[in-house]
């Protein structure tokens, strides 16, 4: 039991870094609503064939399904890179994503039925299987941050079927049937094993076919790693014109540069330029508009955000920083520049006098240390991925927010200058125009009553470069970033010494407060208002309300696409996703399971059916809304999977297992239990921003043990609540209860879609909010069921 559930969540946390790459990564969502959906699925195969699994073939059963899912998890990777699901107005799309499903869905299907045989047939006390169970997949949540280090994506879903077929192993030994039982099963556990470790050696083996709606490009790479954070492909160097995200109109247009692009996650790119030790094969850089800041003088010392393929670094040695600091937090990037023998000789970053590289969170590095700087600068960090139709992941959000970027500004000196880079379109202000109400936000949480003496933004065609003055400009400053600007080619946007470019964004610049910058962003038809912690989407502008009129103007040409077409194309994944999940848990779960239901007393079946969507709702409420927390909080989605999920499912194991011993089903016990778990969760929505504002300097180790410290009671109090409602349901009558696990599973994989689509509009804190909401929601319900229960005994 304990290792088919260990494969199940590496498989599920494996497959959401699998789909950031082949798709999008708002699937990680869709992932958890399709693991819950399969093995509730799996549940109601069970109870509708129940006849055929007496329990003195349970242990066979069990190896036969354990042996289904090993074999079935590198089938369904095998569908899933040869599917298109892109987000075309068509029924073939339909059918991609239905296809999809099927095939995300079907190695949970196979271990919902293993796992829902052991939970009913298992002569061991439920909550004793049910606490092996939840301890079992909080490891393999655990595993897999290690295993990416190992492995690669595709190849750790087959080592993730390795593990289900050694399951399937232990349960044919426990049948006691001799060594044929189990030999077949452990021939098949070696046989991935081996496949997982050669598949891993090759780029010839089980890869994507199409990544983000293209054809792979990258089988003649000289380099690709994955890891817990991405997917990094290193294509061999190429002459040609500099990559420059800002380029100036005075750049040589016969200049011919050596360089490397490098490949994140399918769709997101950044360039590795050959430096020869020397300022000329470099000098470039001085044509690029993210490079601004450095006109002006007085910069001896500098930090970059996202070293990506050093480009910054080299930036700041060619503008005569002599003391340069980079912090990257995905270390894939520092072993090529620094560790692997042909980038790192390529880069020759090591030549840079005065250069410092750490691996870290940049938001957590910066807390933390002790050192300022006159410069830091952050270039369009992000992936294609987060900004366009992954704008829901998370990813780099807490770079973007009020809270992180008091951070960063804490460490400048008091002259020092921040320097942030975005796209910028003519026909609407999109991240450019919330970028300068972040930076508005900024200026005036730091004491300043007006921002507009401490904010210049210049644009070339498609890149804006906003450079902040943490003490405010002189004015001579603002005329050597004017010249330089000018010199260069580059518009103006604002300024301190003239009007803004738009009226909105003087309107921005000229508010007061935080209060009054979201007034002036609720005016406009994208969501333009300061992203904070709870509301860390600083890349998803677009309103769900405001849906069709971003339809009508992509159609009428009013929208240059870009990231407003991604959130458009995210918009109708999720709405997609929502209806097929809709559709799904009727066909699958509701439907199959009407007759247990129909034969129950209706007072029973209401009150049941409340309490198992009740504890649905608010479970998956309460899951999303942690994952989100702590994504911004441990600085990657990855790490808020598998450590989130880890603690919140480890504690949701030991409470079930404890939920044996102290009986909380009674008229004083459940009020009790439901007023400490709701109360937690209201008051966690209040204290979780100001806990991690306070503890973001700590190192990595110590913010996941505070994350532990801070979900771990609240799992073990959330694993009271299934156990309790059987027991409860069963006090009056037994048959319905495969309806009321069907409410539960029902309720869960829609609840992942909707706490998705809550925190992005009103905030993560009202998710919580719902969860905590919906916990204490059980106690008139419970009562209901204890009173059904106590009638039901009189009777008998």
């Amino acid at each position: 039991m304990f290792l088919i559930t260990f494969s199940v969540l590496v498989f599920q946390i494996v497959q959401t870094r699998v789909l950031s790459v082949i798709a999008w990564y708002y699937l990680a969502f869709f992932a958890i609503s399709i693991a819950m959906l399969g093995m509730t699925v799996g549940a109601v195969w069970v109870y509708l064939h129940r006849e055929r699994f007496g329990p003195e073939r349970l242990a066979p059963t069990l190896s036969r399904f354990a042996l289904a899912t090993a074999l079935a998890m590198p089938v369904s990777l095998l569908l899933q890179f040869s599917l298109i699901t892109s987000m075309s107005p068509t029924l073939s799309t339909v059918g991609a994503w239905i296809i999809l499903m099927a095939a995300m869905a079907l190695p949970y299907i196979f271990a919902g039925v293993a796992v829902s045989l052991a939970l009913t047939r298992s002569p061991f006390p439920v909550n004793q299987v049910y606490g092996v169970d939840m301890l079992g997949a909080a490891l393999g949540c655990a595993a897999v941050i290690a295993l990416l280090d190992v492995l690669d994506g595709p190849s750790a879903i087959i080592f993730a079927g390795c593990i289900a077929a050694l399951a399937s192993t232990a349960f044919a030994i426990s049948a006691g049937a001799g060594q044929a039982a189990w030999r077949r099963p452990l021939y098949v556990a070696i046989g991935l094993g081996l496949f997982s470790l050669l598949n891993s050696l090759t780029p010839m083996g089980l890869r994507p076919i199409m990544v983000k709606d293209h054809l792979e490009q990258h089988l003649g790479s000289r380099y690709e790693k994955w890891n817990s954070y991405s997917r990094i492909v290193a294509d061999p160097p190429l002459d040609g014109l500099p990559y420059l995200w800002g380029p100036s109109p005075q750049l040589p247009q016969d200049l011919k540069v050596s360089m490397a692009p490098l490949n994140i996650d399918g769709a997101a790119g950044t360039v590795m330029h050959h430096y020869d030790g020397t300022n000329a094969s470099i000098d470039f850089l001085r044509y690029d508009l993210v490079n601004l800041a450095y006109s002006l003088p007085g910069i001896h010392k500098s930090a970059v955000i996202g070293v990506g393929g050093g480009r910054d670094l080299m930036s700041a040695h060619l503008f005569g920083v002599s003391d340069i600091t980079g912090v990257e937090l995905n270390p894939i990037f520092i072993n090529l520049l620094t560790t692997q023998p042909f980038y790192k000789n390529f880069s020759n970053l090591n030549a840079i006098p005065g250069l410092k590289l750490h691996v870290d969170d940049a938001r957590s590095w910066f807390a933390s240390t002790d050192e300022r700087f006159d410069l830091i600068q952050m270039s369009m960090i992000d992936t294609w991925a987060a900004t366009g139709a992954g704008a829901f992941s998370l990813s780099e959000n807490g770079l973007y927010t009020l809270d992180g970027w008091r951070a960063f500004l804490s460490r400048l000196n008091d002259d020092g200058l921040f320097t942030v880079s975005r796209w910028y379109n003519p026909h609407d202000l999109n991240e450019t125009g919330r970028l300068v109400a972040l930076a508005t936000a900024a200026v005036l949480d730091a004491g300043n009553t007006d921002a507009r003496p401490h904010l210049f933004v210049a644009r070339a065609e498609n890149i804006a470069t906003l450079v902040l003055s943490k003490r405010g400009f002189t004015p001579e400053q603002v005329k050597t970033l004017e010249d330089q600007a000018q010199k260069l080619g580059f518009g103006i946007l604002l300024a301190p010494d003239r009007p803004a470019e738009t009226k909105l964004m003087q309107d921005i610049v000229a508010a007061h407060s935080i209060e009054e910058i979201n007034r002036v962003a609720a005016g406009t038809y994208l969501d333009l208002s300061v992203p904070t912690d709870n509301r860390p989407f600083f890349f998803n502008q677009l309103r769900f309300s405001n849906v069709p009129d971003a339809v009508r103007r992509m159609r009428q040409g009013g929208l240059a696409g870009g990231v407003i077409r991604g959130n458009l194309l995210a918009s109708a994944a999720l709405l997609l996703i929502l209806l097929l999940s809709t559709v799904a848990v009727i066909l699958t779960i509701l439907v199959p399971l009407r007759g247990a239901a129909k034969t129950a007393p209706r007072g029973l079946v209401r009150a049941g059916s409340a309490y198992f969507a009740l504890i649905g709702l608010g479970f998956m409420f309460g899951e999303i809304s942690l994952l989100q927390y702590f994504s911004v909080y441990l600085g990657h989605p990855i790490y808020s999977l598998g450590v989130c999920l880890f603690s919140l499912i480890f504690a949701t194991g030991l409470g079930a297992l404890a939920s044996g011993k102290l009986a909380i089903g009674t008229r004083r016990g459940f009020p009790i239990w439901s007023v400490l778990l709701g109360a937690y969760l209201l008051v966690a929505q209040h204290e979780l921003t100001a806990l991690f504002q306070a503890t973001t300097a700590q190192a990595l180790p110590v913010r996941i043990a505070i994350s532990l410290a801070v979900v771990m009671p609240l799992g073990f109090l959330m694993g009271f609540a299934f156990p309790t409602g059987m027991r409860l349901v069963e006090a009056v009558d037994r048959e319905p209860t495969p309806w009321f696990w069907g409410i539960n599973g029902a309720t869960g994989v829609l609840a992942s879609v909707l706490a998705v689509m809550v925190s992005m509009a009103y905030g993560i804190n009202v998710t919580m909010t719902l969860s905590g909401l919906c916990y204490l929601a059980l106690i008139p319900v419970a009562l209901g069921l204890i009173g059904l229960g106590t009638r039901a005994s009189g009777r008998s």
